[in-house]
Protein backbone atom coordinates (compact mmCIF):
# COMPACT_ATOMS: atom_id res chain seq x y z
CA UNK A 1 0.00 0.00 0.00
CA UNK A 2 1.39 3.40 -0.94
CA UNK A 3 2.06 5.93 1.78
CA UNK A 4 -0.27 8.92 1.99
CA UNK A 5 1.35 12.34 2.33
CA UNK A 6 -1.14 15.10 3.11
CA UNK A 7 -0.43 18.78 3.67
CA UNK A 8 -3.51 19.37 5.83
CA UNK A 9 -4.45 22.58 7.63
CA UNK A 10 -7.50 24.52 8.77
CA UNK A 11 -8.14 28.26 8.91
CA UNK A 12 -11.00 30.35 10.34
CA UNK A 13 -13.47 31.79 7.81
CA UNK A 14 -12.14 35.32 8.40
CA UNK A 15 -8.81 34.21 6.89
CA UNK A 16 -10.37 32.60 3.82
CA UNK A 17 -7.91 32.13 0.96
CA UNK A 18 -10.12 29.97 -1.28
CA UNK A 19 -12.30 31.01 -4.20
CA UNK A 20 -14.55 27.93 -4.38
CA UNK A 21 -15.93 26.75 -1.04
CA UNK A 22 -17.76 23.44 -0.65
CA UNK A 23 -20.54 23.28 1.92
CA UNK A 24 -21.86 19.72 2.29
CA UNK A 25 -25.17 20.61 3.89
CA UNK A 26 -26.37 17.00 4.16
CA UNK A 27 -24.96 13.48 3.89
CA UNK A 28 -28.38 12.10 2.91
CA UNK A 29 -29.21 11.22 -0.69
CA UNK A 30 -32.07 10.01 -2.89
CA UNK A 31 -29.67 7.97 -5.06
CA UNK A 32 -27.08 5.23 -4.45
CA UNK A 33 -24.48 6.09 -7.08
CA UNK A 34 -21.49 3.80 -7.46
CA UNK A 35 -19.20 6.85 -7.39
CA UNK A 36 -19.74 9.05 -4.32
CA UNK A 37 -17.09 10.98 -2.44
CA UNK A 38 -19.13 11.06 0.79
CA UNK A 39 -21.12 7.80 0.98
CA UNK A 40 -21.52 7.90 4.78
CA UNK A 41 -25.22 8.56 5.50
CA UNK A 42 -24.94 8.66 9.32
CA UNK A 43 -23.74 12.28 9.61
CA UNK A 44 -26.25 14.89 10.86
CA UNK A 45 -27.19 17.72 8.50
CA UNK A 46 -25.23 20.95 8.66
CA UNK A 47 -26.59 23.40 11.22
CA UNK A 48 -28.22 26.30 9.35
CA UNK A 49 -27.64 28.90 12.10
CA UNK A 50 -23.96 28.04 12.34
CA UNK A 51 -23.70 28.28 8.56
CA UNK A 52 -25.25 31.75 8.68
CA UNK A 53 -22.64 32.76 11.25
CA UNK A 54 -19.93 31.22 9.07
CA UNK A 55 -21.12 33.22 6.05
CA UNK A 56 -21.20 36.45 8.06
CA UNK A 57 -17.51 35.94 8.92
CA UNK A 58 -16.31 34.58 5.58
CA UNK A 59 -13.55 36.74 4.13
CA UNK A 60 -12.52 37.31 0.57
CA UNK A 61 -14.97 36.90 -2.28
CA UNK A 62 -16.07 33.30 -2.66
CA UNK A 63 -18.27 31.10 -4.81
CA UNK A 64 -19.98 28.77 -2.36
CA UNK A 65 -21.00 25.36 -3.65
CA UNK A 66 -24.09 24.07 -1.86
CA UNK A 67 -23.44 20.34 -2.00
CA UNK A 68 -23.75 17.17 -0.04
CA UNK A 69 -24.47 13.73 -0.89
CA UNK A 70 -27.58 15.44 -2.35
CA UNK A 71 -28.36 18.97 -1.07
CA UNK A 72 -31.96 19.06 -2.30
CA UNK A 73 -33.01 16.36 0.18
CA UNK A 74 -32.27 18.83 2.97
CA UNK A 75 -35.49 20.59 4.03
CA UNK A 76 -33.38 23.74 4.42
CA UNK A 77 -31.74 23.71 1.00
CA UNK A 78 -33.37 26.99 -0.09
CA UNK A 79 -32.42 28.63 3.21
CA UNK A 80 -28.77 27.67 2.80
CA UNK A 81 -28.82 29.32 -0.63
CA UNK A 82 -30.51 32.40 0.81
CA UNK A 83 -27.94 32.56 3.62
CA UNK A 84 -25.05 32.86 1.15
CA UNK A 85 -26.54 36.08 -0.20
CA UNK A 86 -28.11 37.50 2.97
CA UNK A 87 -25.22 36.84 5.34
CA UNK A 88 -22.41 37.08 2.82
CA UNK A 89 -23.58 40.19 1.01
CA UNK A 90 -20.87 42.44 2.48
CA UNK A 91 -18.28 40.48 0.52
CA UNK A 92 -20.61 39.79 -2.42
CA UNK A 93 -20.34 36.03 -2.11
CA UNK A 94 -22.40 33.96 -4.54
CA UNK A 95 -23.32 30.30 -4.80
CA UNK A 96 -24.09 27.36 -7.02
CA UNK A 97 -26.10 24.22 -6.33
CA UNK A 98 -24.36 20.92 -7.14
CA UNK A 99 -27.14 18.36 -7.51
CA UNK A 100 -28.25 15.11 -9.10
CA UNK A 101 -31.23 17.09 -10.39
CA UNK A 102 -34.04 14.70 -9.51
CA UNK A 103 -35.97 17.31 -7.54
CA UNK A 104 -35.17 20.00 -10.08
CA UNK A 105 -37.34 18.04 -12.53
CA UNK A 106 -40.25 19.65 -10.65
CA UNK A 107 -40.49 23.30 -11.66
CA UNK A 108 -42.37 24.21 -8.47
CA UNK A 109 -39.37 23.09 -6.40
CA UNK A 110 -36.87 24.88 -8.64
CA UNK A 111 -38.97 28.04 -8.28
CA UNK A 112 -38.41 27.92 -4.48
CA UNK A 113 -34.65 27.74 -4.96
CA UNK A 114 -34.78 30.49 -7.56
CA UNK A 115 -36.71 32.72 -5.19
CA UNK A 116 -33.99 32.10 -2.59
CA UNK A 117 -31.41 33.47 -5.01
CA UNK A 118 -30.22 30.45 -6.99
CA UNK A 119 -28.77 31.45 -10.37
CA UNK A 120 -26.08 28.79 -10.91
CA UNK A 121 -26.44 25.01 -11.02
CA UNK A 122 -24.14 22.03 -11.61
CA UNK A 123 -26.32 19.16 -12.78
CA UNK A 124 -24.91 15.63 -12.62
CA UNK A 125 -25.54 13.86 -15.92
CA UNK A 126 -23.34 10.77 -15.93
CA UNK A 127 -25.76 8.99 -18.23
CA UNK A 128 -26.75 12.06 -20.27
CA UNK A 129 -30.11 10.83 -21.68
CA UNK A 130 -29.31 7.10 -21.59
CA UNK A 131 -31.04 5.02 -18.90
CA UNK A 132 -28.66 2.10 -19.36
CA UNK A 133 -25.70 4.34 -18.51
CA UNK A 134 -27.46 5.77 -15.47
CA UNK A 135 -28.32 2.30 -14.19
CA UNK A 136 -24.71 1.10 -14.62
CA UNK A 137 -23.17 4.16 -12.93
CA UNK A 138 -25.84 5.66 -10.66
CA UNK A 139 -28.02 2.59 -10.08
CA UNK A 140 -31.19 4.33 -11.23
CA UNK A 141 -33.00 4.68 -14.54
CA UNK A 142 -33.56 8.41 -14.32
CA UNK A 143 -32.81 9.85 -17.75
CA UNK A 144 -36.26 11.38 -18.16
CA UNK A 145 -35.99 13.30 -14.87
CA UNK A 146 -32.45 14.41 -15.66
CA UNK A 147 -33.46 15.86 -19.02
CA UNK A 148 -36.52 17.50 -17.46
CA UNK A 149 -34.28 19.13 -14.83
CA UNK A 150 -32.00 20.41 -17.58
CA UNK A 151 -34.97 21.91 -19.42
CA UNK A 152 -36.28 23.54 -16.26
CA UNK A 153 -32.90 25.12 -15.57
CA UNK A 154 -32.82 26.37 -19.15
CA UNK A 155 -36.31 27.81 -18.86
CA UNK A 156 -35.37 29.65 -15.64
CA UNK A 157 -32.31 30.99 -17.47
CA UNK A 158 -29.92 29.62 -14.87
CA UNK A 159 -26.19 29.48 -15.46
CA UNK A 160 -25.89 25.78 -16.31
CA UNK A 161 -22.99 23.40 -15.72
CA UNK A 162 -23.31 19.70 -16.41
CA UNK A 163 -21.12 17.08 -14.74
CA UNK A 164 -20.27 13.75 -16.37
CA UNK A 165 -17.97 11.06 -14.98
CA UNK A 166 -16.47 8.86 -17.69
CA UNK A 167 -16.46 5.21 -16.58
CA UNK A 168 -14.48 2.94 -18.93
CA UNK A 169 -16.59 0.21 -20.47
CA UNK A 170 -19.84 2.08 -19.90
CA UNK A 171 -20.21 5.67 -21.12
CA UNK A 172 -17.15 6.58 -23.20
CA UNK A 173 -19.56 8.02 -25.80
CA UNK A 174 -21.02 10.48 -23.28
CA UNK A 175 -19.35 13.66 -24.66
CA UNK A 176 -20.98 13.19 -28.08
CA UNK A 177 -24.34 12.30 -26.50
CA UNK A 178 -24.11 15.36 -24.27
CA UNK A 179 -23.41 17.67 -27.20
CA UNK A 180 -26.36 16.19 -29.09
CA UNK A 181 -28.61 16.76 -26.07
CA UNK A 182 -27.41 20.34 -25.65
CA UNK A 183 -28.09 20.98 -29.34
CA UNK A 184 -31.51 19.33 -29.19
CA UNK A 185 -32.58 21.31 -26.13
CA UNK A 186 -31.22 24.56 -27.59
CA UNK A 187 -28.99 25.34 -24.62
CA UNK A 188 -26.74 28.11 -25.85
CA UNK A 189 -24.70 28.81 -22.73
CA UNK A 190 -23.31 25.84 -20.81
CA UNK A 191 -20.14 24.49 -19.21
CA UNK A 192 -19.83 20.74 -19.76
CA UNK A 193 -17.62 19.23 -17.05
CA UNK A 194 -16.01 15.94 -18.06
CA UNK A 195 -13.94 13.98 -15.54
CA UNK A 196 -12.76 10.49 -14.71
CA UNK A 197 -13.41 8.37 -11.63
CA UNK A 198 -11.92 9.70 -8.40
CA UNK A 199 -10.72 7.03 -6.00
CA UNK A 200 -12.21 8.60 -2.88
CA UNK A 201 -15.23 7.42 -0.91
CA UNK A 202 -17.13 4.85 -2.99
CA UNK A 203 -15.93 4.36 -6.55
CA UNK A 204 -16.04 1.95 -9.50
CA UNK A 205 -12.56 2.01 -11.04
CA UNK A 206 -9.09 1.74 -9.53
CA UNK A 207 -6.35 3.97 -10.92
CA UNK A 208 -5.01 1.29 -13.25
CA UNK A 209 -8.51 0.82 -14.76
CA UNK A 210 -9.24 4.52 -15.08
CA UNK A 211 -9.15 6.71 -18.17
CA UNK A 212 -6.34 9.24 -17.68
CA UNK A 213 -6.16 12.93 -18.55
CA UNK A 214 -4.75 12.14 -22.00
CA UNK A 215 -7.63 9.74 -22.60
CA UNK A 216 -10.18 12.35 -21.58
CA UNK A 217 -8.62 14.83 -23.99
CA UNK A 218 -8.82 12.29 -26.84
CA UNK A 219 -12.45 11.44 -26.07
CA UNK A 220 -13.43 15.10 -26.02
CA UNK A 221 -11.47 15.92 -29.17
CA UNK A 222 -13.01 13.07 -31.12
CA UNK A 223 -16.56 13.66 -29.92
CA UNK A 224 -16.72 17.46 -29.71
CA UNK A 225 -15.19 17.88 -33.17
CA UNK A 226 -11.99 19.70 -32.18
CA UNK A 227 -8.35 18.61 -32.30
CA UNK A 228 -6.33 17.31 -29.37
CA UNK A 229 -3.79 20.05 -30.06
CA UNK A 230 -6.55 22.64 -29.71
CA UNK A 231 -7.54 21.29 -26.29
CA UNK A 232 -3.95 21.00 -25.06
CA UNK A 233 -3.28 24.59 -26.16
CA UNK A 234 -5.41 25.72 -23.18
CA UNK A 235 -3.55 23.57 -20.65
CA UNK A 236 -1.79 25.79 -18.11
CA UNK A 237 -2.69 29.06 -19.86
CA UNK A 238 -3.23 31.57 -17.01
CA UNK A 239 -6.28 33.24 -18.59
CA UNK A 240 -8.10 29.90 -18.62
CA UNK A 241 -6.37 28.31 -15.63
CA UNK A 242 -5.54 31.07 -13.18
CA UNK A 243 -4.68 28.61 -10.40
CA UNK A 244 -2.25 26.66 -12.60
CA UNK A 245 -4.01 23.37 -11.94
CA UNK A 246 -2.17 20.63 -13.87
CA UNK A 247 -5.20 18.32 -13.80
CA UNK A 248 -7.67 20.75 -15.39
CA UNK A 249 -8.20 22.01 -18.92
CA UNK A 250 -10.87 24.63 -19.64
CA UNK A 251 -11.63 25.47 -23.26
CA UNK A 252 -14.41 26.92 -25.45
CA UNK A 253 -15.91 24.76 -28.17
CA UNK A 254 -15.94 27.79 -30.42
CA UNK A 255 -12.46 29.05 -31.20
CA UNK A 256 -11.90 32.64 -30.15
CA UNK A 257 -14.51 32.68 -27.37
CA UNK A 258 -13.26 34.39 -24.24
CA UNK A 259 -16.38 35.29 -22.27
CA UNK A 260 -16.67 32.41 -19.86
CA UNK A 261 -20.43 32.62 -19.19
CA UNK A 262 -21.31 32.89 -22.87
CA UNK A 263 -21.37 30.04 -25.34
CA UNK A 264 -20.45 26.40 -24.88
CA UNK A 265 -17.40 25.48 -22.86
CA UNK A 266 -15.81 22.25 -21.69
CA UNK A 267 -13.84 21.62 -18.52
CA UNK A 268 -11.81 18.41 -18.34
CA UNK A 269 -10.74 17.40 -14.83
CA UNK A 270 -8.51 14.52 -13.84
CA UNK A 271 -9.82 13.10 -10.53
CA UNK A 272 -7.46 10.15 -10.64
CA UNK A 273 -5.46 9.63 -7.42
CA UNK A 274 -2.33 8.11 -8.92
CA UNK A 275 0.05 10.10 -6.73
CA UNK A 276 1.64 9.97 -3.26
CA UNK A 277 -1.17 11.96 -1.65
CA UNK A 278 -4.01 9.63 -2.62
CA UNK A 279 -6.21 12.60 -3.57
CA UNK A 280 -7.10 14.03 -6.99
CA UNK A 281 -5.47 17.47 -6.82
CA UNK A 282 -3.07 17.86 -3.88
CA UNK A 283 -2.28 21.39 -2.83
CA UNK A 284 -5.22 22.99 -4.65
CA UNK A 285 -5.42 26.68 -3.80
CA UNK A 286 -8.90 27.05 -5.30
CA UNK A 287 -11.16 24.61 -3.45
CA UNK A 288 -11.87 24.81 0.29
CA UNK A 289 -14.37 22.87 2.38
CA UNK A 290 -16.44 23.86 5.40
CA UNK A 291 -15.27 21.61 8.22
CA UNK A 292 -17.25 20.06 11.05
CA UNK A 293 -16.22 23.01 13.25
CA UNK A 294 -17.05 25.60 10.59
CA UNK A 295 -13.47 26.35 9.73
CA UNK A 296 -12.01 25.98 6.24
CA UNK A 297 -9.69 23.25 4.98
CA UNK A 298 -8.35 22.30 1.54
CA UNK A 299 -11.17 20.32 -0.06
CA UNK A 300 -9.36 17.20 -1.24
CA UNK A 301 -7.15 17.00 1.85
CA UNK A 302 -10.20 17.24 4.10
CA UNK A 303 -11.91 14.49 2.12
CA UNK A 304 -9.00 12.10 2.63
CA UNK A 305 -8.45 13.09 6.26
CA UNK A 306 -12.10 12.32 7.04
CA UNK A 307 -12.70 9.46 4.59
CA UNK A 308 -15.24 7.05 6.02
CA UNK A 309 -16.29 9.66 8.57
CA UNK A 310 -17.54 13.14 7.78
Amino acid sequence: MKSIKLNYNEIPPEENEFVDIIADITHQCNMTCKNCYIPNRDIPDMDLDRFKDFMSRLGGKAFVRIMGAEPTVSPNCAEFIRAVYDYGKANKHSCTLVTNGLRLSHMSYLEKLFDAGLRHVVLSMNGVDNDDWYEAIDEMRCAEKKVKALRNCRDKKLNINTGTVIVPGINEDAPAALKELIDRENIRNVLMRIKNVGQVGRYQKETDENVKLEGLVKLCADQFGVSEDYIWSFHGVPYYNKFNEPNTILFPLREGSKTFNRGRWVKITNWDTENDSGIPDPGSKRRGRVTQDFNLAPFYEHLKENEGGY
